[in-house]
């Protein structure tokens, strides 16, 4: 079904319960959207320019011509169709920047749909067409006060405070052919230091910085205790089995008869590659499959 464009543009989200195959279809819908957007956002960009040079030129000119122009009658009739024109121009120049900042809102970032475009057609090579897909995606910016999860004094700077914001930005949910299902989810980290500081003018100006701490990405897999019985013999192989990219790191592994659930954080100067996303999103299905494979071998 087509995407919202009215509703996409309030909420900045796109939610679906639907085949792989549609969801791609509207994911594709987004980039169209979103590529036009760029496109819009640098014409209106160069006309609101254009109109502001034109206001300029027109206020140069009436002071030119107050200079060198004697007649009074003419000099009347000149500065009045240039204030015109200056008054035409500015409301242009007004109308541009609404429309640039219109198309900028869904101007959206772009790694988040391009990471799901290559995740779900990876997941779906061991689905059953039919089997619908549950996806989440937010194109929401994470410095916004509803992500904010703590705010702390700075540790080394006096008067200043860091923020900690925490967003949940995709989450894929569906179920396998072995009857496996998978939670998968993308959480961006970032701090925001802001405060006070004393120029070399002696004037206090207020700074803020802001850093990203990395990617989360969070994987669940609930499967059948009956196929795959052996897997609580095997907590020793699980470690051994995780191939992950270099950039990303381990930070919580846990095995249950009944579930597996895995927590990678992405580096910081990666965390919004696209590319970095799907390698390690595969990285982890494929680790976790294998000692699902050997519990498998060993079950029978």
């Amino acid at each position: 079904m087509p995407v919202d464009l009215k509703q996409f543009r309030k909420k900045l989200t796109y939610t679906a319960q639907a085949s792989v195959t549609q969801i791609i279809a509207d994911l594709q819908e987004i980039a169209e959207i979103d590529r036009l957007a760029e496109l819009k956002q640098k014409e209106y960009g160069k006309k609101a320019l254009y109109y502001f040079l034109g206001i300029v030129i027109a206020i140069g000119l009436i002071i030119i011509a107050s200079i060198t122009v004697n007649n009074t009658q003419l000099l009347g009739g000149l500065a009045l169709l240039l204030i015109v024109a200056i008054f035409g121009l500015a409301i242009a120049f007004i109308m541009a920047l609404v429309t640039r900042a219109k198309f900028g809102r869904i101007n959206v970032i772009n790694y988040r749909y391009q990471a799901a475009q290559r995740i779900l057609p990876m997941l779906s090579r061991d689905m059953d067409a039919k089997t619908d897909v549950q996806l989440n995606l937010s194109f929401q910016p994470i410095h916004k006060n509803e992500y904010k999860t703590t705010t702390t004094p700075h540790p080394h700077k006096a008067g200043w405070k860091i923020d900690n914001y925490q967003h949940e930005w995709i989450r894929i949910e569906g179920l396998f052919l072995d009857k496996t299902r998978f939670e998968l989810s993308a959480t961006s980290l970032s701090k925001k230091q802001y405060g006070w500081k004393r120029g070399s003018s002696g004037k206090n100006k207020y700074k803020s910085k802001i850093k990203s701490v990395g990617l989360d990405i969070h994987l669940t897999l609930i499967y059948s205790q009956r196929r795959y019985g052996a897997i609580k013999i095997l907590q020793s192989e699980v470690d051994g089995a995780l191939k992950l990219p270099k950039l990303s790191n381990l930070r919580n592994l846990r095995l249950t008869d009944k579930s597996m659930q895995l927590a990678v954080r992405i580096a910081p100067n990666v965390a919004d590659n696209q590319e970095e996303i799907y390698q390690t999103v595969t990285a982890m299905f494929l680790s976790l499959y294998q000692v699902l494979n050997l519990a498998k071998s060993l079950s029978k």
